[in-house]
């Protein structure tokens, strides 16, 4: 309840100064785009899930075998180590042979060092070469936890997706923390602030928040410490896509497939599907 208090607070003065003046539209509520509350959890599990995949290379075996034959070959030897997830056999563009090298993404605990034991086992009539591969997200290797990163990726997935507005006509002669107070004050009501910058001839302000810049908008013209503010949108920066052949691999359990354009990647995991984009990341249960 104590919580909650400080929101009722803020939606209470929205809702006074909206009888007041017929620009505000309705008060901030709280809510999020993406995913809400839950999207640090989401992000969380993502990190979990791919911390806990072991990669390891291997390469040595003859190009000429058949892949379904490779793949049989490699399941049935690195099923003693743990369970193994994912095997990623890749052909030649130009050629369609074999390329030299594959990689098997294992799970369970020991099963990193059990592998790296499988050194020089026969496969085919060679003997295979086994090394352990990092992490695919450079992110795990900072020694920070999976709750940390979440925390770090979303804050920066926030800003990036902030949208901005200008702000001037208050009172130049406030320092700029003192302005920097102000505004947030100011504009607490119409969403979540990211960030207030201060610079010369105007005042930047950027929320996180669907309708959070129209709110702000809406305030042109209110009084701030006896001026009069004015207050215009940013021009929110289109997102560029890189066009390109659609390209699925998809692990674990098959999925449906569907052509979006650019490059996708499923993943499913314990009934959580990733979906990596050109444009993100985006998640789902099924």
């Amino acid at each position: 309840m104590e919580r909650s208090e400080p929101s009722s607070r803020m939606i209470n003065a929205s809702m006074e100064r909206s009888e007041s003046s017929s620009r505000v539209s309705a008060p901030y509520t709280g809510k999020r785009t993406l995913y809400g509350d839950k999207y640090v959890d989401v992000m969380k599990s993502y990190y979990d899930y791919v911390k806990s995949r072991i990669r390891i290379g291997v390469e040595g075996y003859s190009t000429s075998l058949k892949p379904i034959d490779l793949y049989r070959a490699l399941e049935s030897l690195f099923k003693t180590c743990g369970e193994v997830h994912n095997i990623q056999i890749r052909r030649d563009p130009v050629t369609n042979a074999l390329q030299r090298s594959c990689i098997v993404i294992l799970r369970g605990e020991g099963a990193g060092d059990k592998a790296l034991q499988l050194n020089g086992s026969d496969i085919g009539g060679s003997k295979i070469v086994v090394t352990s591969l990092p992490s695919e997200l450079s992110e795990l290797s900072t020694g920070l936890s999976t709750d940390v990163l979440a925390a770090r990726r979303v804050a920066h997935n926030r800003r990036k997706r902030s949208e901005g507005i200008s702000v001037t006509g208050y009172d130049t002669s406030l320092t700029k923390d003192d302005l920097k107070n102000a505004l947030t004050n100011h504009f607490s009501t119409c969403g979540e602030i990211t960030d207030v910058f201060v610079l010369n001839s105007r005042a930047l302000v950027y929320f996180y928040g669907l309708g959070s810049n129209n709110r702000a908008v809406q305030l042109s013209g209110t009084d701030l410490g006896g001026c009069t503010l004015v207050v215009k949108a940013l021009p929110y920066p289109k997102p560029k896509v890189v066009p390109g052949p659609v390209c699925v691999t998809v692990s674990g359990q098959p999925l449906s497939q569907r052509s979006l354009g650019g490059h996708i990647r499923c993943e499913r995991n314990s009934g959580l599907v990733f979906y990596f984009m050109n444009f993100g990341l985006f998640a789902c249960y099924v």
